[in-house]
């Protein structure tokens, strides 16, 4: 999955020890890195829709891939990450679901 024409459905929950304030899902700027558990490759992505953050309480959100060039496919239904800002551990999630977004015409 190397193009970014999916959305990652999953449940997160961010920690109220890591953050002062809890981010905006819904406004398109908050891109932290995903990291799977057991892993240590950064997965950037933008949050761009979920529940309004209540800390250390689980929510469904969504968000796309970043980067054109990074290999999301380890991201599959059931897998666990962690929400990485910076060298900092502020959330936790899974995988709910992968959307694959319909493709139009060649390219």
């Amino acid at each position: 999955m190397s193009d970014l024409d999916f959305t990652i459905c999953c449940t997160v929950t961010f920690f109220s020890k890591k953050r002062s304030t809890p981010p905006n899902l819904n406004n398109g700027k908050y891109c932290p890195h995903l990291v799977i558990k057991g892993s240590d490759r950064l997965l950037g992505v933008n949050f761009i829709d979920g529940e309004e953050v209540i800390f250390d309480k689980q929510i469904v959100a969504n968000t796309l891939p970043l980067y054109e060039n990074v290999d999301y496919s380890d991201l599959q239904a059931g897998t666990e990450f962690l929400i990485m800002e910076g060298g900092n551990i502020v959330g936790d999630g899974i995988v709910k679901e992968i959307f694959q977004h319909k493709s139009y015409g060649s390219k």
